[in-house]
């Protein structure tokens, strides 16, 4: 995917961006829903988690110039995911608010001690963070930082947007995660949303896992999307555009953009038909490794197997091959091992369910 991106602010926009200073303040004393229109502000909000210093949590927003909705965009919930933080901070860059109807709410980094570790999950507690919402007040770091998001953030937004990649252990297709249910209001915008994204890939959720950030939503009436990407502590640039379009293309599905802001500007042709697969897309519920060892993969990340296609060999550095890893079910391989050296009982690939119209073929790439 390639095209002509947003330029950043120029001349006086740009010193105005060097000279904004972050307002510092109690995190209980932030409103997301407290409005100065036609500006962008940066905050530092300081929270109460149970360690020696107060934690920082960096939150960026910009209000538009017209009413409209309230869009949260979340970034390193795993603090080893950096393509949502990217996002998150371009998007603040280059958003002119005097294009804007609503408000954008943007938190590059929603997990910081993660974040600063460059990890999945909290070193402070060990959790991940991702299966601790809504949060405990008085609990670990992660479950107060949970609570914050949750009650603070969520429960004031019009729309979760949160953005999420494999990271350090896992590859993973480029997508968008929805909630698939359209007898119910927030599984008809998820679905429209997610739709309205330009991602190859679209994966429809009949029911969600407890903990996560979407969850929350879900159980808040919030609709939402999130995203995956490959991953790898690195930010590959096709998806890092993807990602960046299809924020802009969310905003002009919710009213937030005019179309010429959200497409014609972004440089992008409209996005193809996306492919869809079913699930409940909960990574703790992959296929597991059988054996220690190195693992060779076969088949290609985003291509449909069938029961008994070989997924790739587990080796001994002796040469032997320990294991060899089949699908035991039809479906699209849309995460695999990251790092390919494994251990017996760890997630090693996952397979989302495919539906009529799906050729071994195609692929979400």
């Amino acid at each position: 995917m390639s095209g002509r991106r947003i330029a950043p602010p120029a001349g006086n926009e740009r010193k105005e961006s060097a000279a904004r200073m972050a307002v510092r303040m109690e995190i209980n004393r932030y409103d997301m829903k407290s409005r100065v229109p036609g500006t962008k502000r940066s905050f530092e909000l300081l929270a109460d988690v149970g360690l020696d210093e107060p934690l920082t949590m960096p939150v960026l927003q910009v209000d538009g110039v017209r009413d409209g909705n309230t869009l949260l965009v979340l970034a390193s919930v795993h603090g080893d995911e950096y393509e949502g933080v990217e996002t998150a901070l371009r998007l603040f860059r280059d958003l002119p608010p005097e294009k804007l109807a609503g408000t954008v709410v943007l938190v590059p980094a929603a997990n910081p001690l993660a974040y600063r570790g460059g990890a999945r999950v909290t070193p402070e507690d060990g959790l991940n963070m991702a299966r601790t919402f809504p949060g405990n007040p008085e609990g670990t770091p992660t479950e107060r930082i949970a609570y914050e998001l949750h009650h603070r953030f969520i429960a004031r937004s019009d729309f979760l947007l949160d953005l999420h990649s494999g990271g350090t252990h896992y590859a993973v297709s480029a997508l968008v995660g929805y909630y698939h249910d359209d007898g119910s209001d927030v599984g008809r915008r998820s679905r429209a949303a997610a739709e309205s994204f330009g991602a190859p890939l679209l994966w429809a959720h009949e029911s969600v896992a407890p903990g996560r950030t979407v969850s929350s939503a879900l159980a808040l009436g919030v609709p939402w999307l999130y995203t995956e990407a490959y991953g790898g502590r690195r930010v590959r640039r096709d998806e890092a555009e993807l990602f960046y379009a299809g924020a802009l293309r969310l905003m002009r599905h919710l009213g937030m953009l005019e179309a010429d802001d959200a497409g014609k500007e972004a440089g992008l042709p409209p996005a193809a038909a996306p492919l869809r697969v079913y699930g409940d897309g909960n990574f703790d519920g992959s296929e597991t490794a059988g054996a220690d060892g190195f693992f060779l993969p076969s088949a290609a990340l985003g291509t449909i197997v069938r029961p008994g296609d070989a997924i790739g060999d587990i080796c001994g550095l002796d040469g032997d091959v320990r294991e060899t890893v089949r699908a035991s079910r039809e479906g699209l391989l849309v995460m695999i091992a990251g790092t390919p050296t494994v251990r017996r009982g760890e997630p090693l690939f996952m397979l989302a369910e495919t539906r009529s119209g799906m050729t071994p073929r195609e692929t979400a790439h």
